[in-house]
């Protein structure tokens, strides 16, 4: 993934929620699960991310929707209260990292998608390129948090 100039900056579709993010994504990708085309109301969700506390929400207060994936872990949405755009989510599993959706950030057109993942959701008239990285179900970014492993797969008790 090439570097973006920073901050990337985004808000909700009224305007009344806005944020800011300092640090460089891990990774981009667009996800094809049933989940992410009902919260999008489209046939994927295009997401980037990036380190928790790069994350800055400039004006507005998002509110939050937990719940639990099928994985077990609970994933917590933040919306803009007045128009209910999403923005980015939280996983239990990885609260070091926050998923901010590109259809939100005000240059989304920079952002370099490398992978698609759940592809056998996928529906049928979308085209992924054959040049992306390709999964069947959720994605191993391992590669990506080459620089900060902890982040994606932060150390259990007992590990240290």
């Amino acid at each position: 993934m090439h570097s973006l100039q920073l901050p990337l900056r985004g808000r909700c579709q009224c305007g009344v929620v806005s944020f800011q993010c300092t640090g460089q994504p891990f990774v981009a990708y667009t996800c094809h699960c049933l989940e992410c085309q009902r919260l999008s109301s489209s046939a994927f969700n295009t997401c980037i991310q990036v380190a928790a506390e790069t994350v800055e929400i400039v004006s507005g207060e998002p509110c939050v929707r937990d719940r639990t994936a099928d994985s077990g872990n609970v994933l917590s949405t933040y919306f803009c209260r007045d128009c209910g755009s999403a923005i980015f989510s939280q996983n239990s599993a990885r609260p070091r990292i926050r998923t901010i959706y590109v259809g939100t950030l005000n240059d989304a057109g920079l952002i370099d998608v490398c992978a698609h993942i759940w592809v056998k959701r996928k529906l049928p008239w979308v085209v992924v390129p054959s040049s992306h990285r390709i999964f069947n179900e959720g994605g191993d970014w391992t590669v990506d948090y080459a620089s900060d492993i902890t982040r994606y797969k932060p150390q259990m008790e007992g590990e240290r």
